[in-house]
C-alpha cells in the first residue's frame, strides 16, 4: 500500500466527496500499520468511523475513536505516535504528529483520554485536500463498564486487518450517551447514526449506557432512554442537523429524512408491562411520580395510539393518583 492507494481512492469518489474518500483511505492505511505494530490489541474501535469501516455506514467520518482495554499496559500509548510517524514517512508525505494526555473537567468521575493529532501533507493531495489530511485519534482511558466486544476483519488493499471493536448494542449506547447528555453542540452526524442503528433494528446496551451517564451527568435514567430521547427531539434545530450532516453523506438527500417525527417513529416505547408491575408494587413511591417525566408523556402517547399495555399503564397511574 502506497500513496497511489490514497490518491486512487479519492479519484474514484464523486468530486464533492474526494477529500473524505482520501481521508478514509488514509484511515484504513493507518489501521494496517497499528495492527502490524500490535497496537490494536489494547483497544476497541468505536464511534462513527468504526460504523463506517466495519458496518458500511453510508456517511464519511473524520476521526478514529477507541476505548482502552488494558489498564496494565498504558505505557504502550507512547508507541502510537512513533508508529503513526513511521507510517506517514513510509507513504512519503510530510507529517506533523502531536500527542497528549488530557482529562475532561466536566465529568463526574475521572475521565482521561489519550489524543493524537496528525496532519499529512503532499503535493498529491492538493487537488482534493489543499491543506492536507487531518485525522485525530482519541482513546478513552476510563471507559464505561459493561461494554461488549467483538472482532471484525477488514480487507484493505488486499491485506487482512483484524480490528477489535464493540458490538452494535454497545456502539449505540455510546451514541445515545452523546445525544442524551451533550447539549453544547448539535451534530447531525449523531442523529443520522442513531437513525441508522434503528433502521437496522439495534437496541442499546442499557447497563453500559447507565455506566456512561453516571460518569458524566446526573441523569437521565438509562432504561428510559427512549422517552428522554423523544423529549430531546422537540428542542432540536432539525434544519441545522440536516445541513450539518449533508457534506458527509454518500447521498446528501438522505439527510432530508432527519426530523422530529421520523426520529420519534424510530424510537421504541418503554416496557409498559414491566412498568405496570413496578407501579403496582411501589404505588405513589415510584420515582416516576416524583416530578414531571417524559415517560408519562410516552404512556399517554402510546395509549392514544391504542397500545393495550400503555392503556393499562395509564389506568394504573390514574388509580394511584386518585
Amino acid at each position: 500500500m502506497n500513496l497511489d492507494y490514497i490518491v486512487e481512492m479519492a479519484k474514484a469518489a464523486p468530486l464533492p466527496a474526494r477529500s473524505h474518500a482520501a481521508k478514509e483511505a488514509l484511515q484504513r492505511y493507518l489501521l494496517t500499520q497499528l495492527q502490524d505494530d500490535a497496537l490494536l490489541v489494547d483497544v476497541a474501535f468505536i464511534g462513527g468511523t468504526a460504523l463506517r469501516l466495519l458496518h458500511q455506514l453510508p456517511r464519511y467520518s473524520e476521526d478514529l475513536d477507541f476505548i482502552w482495554k488494558n489498564a496494565g499496559a498504558e505505557a504502550n500509548l507512547d508507541k502510537w505516535s512513533k508508529t503513526l510517524i513511521r507510517a506517514l514517512r513510509k507513504l512519503g508525505v510530510t507529517s506533523h504528529v502531536s500527542a497528549k494526555r488530557m482529562e475532561k473537567d466536566n465529568a463526574k468521575v475521572r475521565k482521561r483520554f489519550f489524543v493524537v493529532h496528525l496532519l499529512a501533507e503532499s503535493p498529491a493531495f492538493r487537488p482534493f485536500a489543499e491543506r492536507g489530511l487531518q485525522i485525530s485519534f482519541e482513546i478513552d482511558l476510563d471507559p464505561p463498564a459493561h461494554t461488549e466486544g467483538e472482532t471484525r476483519t477488514l480487507t484493505i488493499a488486499g491485506n487482512q486487518v483484524t480490528v477489535p471493536s464493540l458490538a452494535l448494542p454497545s456502539l449505540l449506547a455510546g451514541k445515545l450517551h452523546i445525544l442524551l447528555t451533550r447539549r453544547d453542540r448539535e451534530k447531525g452526524r449523531d442523529w443520522f447514526d442513531y437513525a441508522w442503528y434503528r433502521r437496522n433494528g439495534v437496541l442499546p446496551s442499557v447497563p453500559q449506557l447507565g455506566s456512561a451517564i453516571a460518569q458524566t451527568a446526573d441523569g437521565p435514567e438509562a432504561r428510559y432512554w427512549m422517552s428522554y430521547l423523544r423529549e430531546r427531539t422537540k428542542t432540536v434545530n432539525w434544519q441545522q442537523v440536516r445541513e450539518d450532516v449533508k457534506p458527509f453523506l454518500e447521498d446528501p438527500a438522505a439527510a432530508n429524512g432527519l426530523n422530529e417525527v421520523a426520529i420519534s417513529n424510530f424510537t421504541p416505547y418503554p416496557d409498559f408491562a414491566a412498568l405496570i408491575a413496578e407501579l403496582r408494587e411501589l404505588k405513589g413511591a415510584h420515582p416516576l411520580l416524583a416530578s414531571a417525566n417524559p415517560v408519562i408523556a410516552d404512556i399517554e402517547a402510546a395509549a392514544m395510539e391504542g397500545d393495550e399495555a400503555a392503556i393499562d399503564c395509564r389506568d394504573v397511574l390514574e388509580e394511584i393518583n386518585k
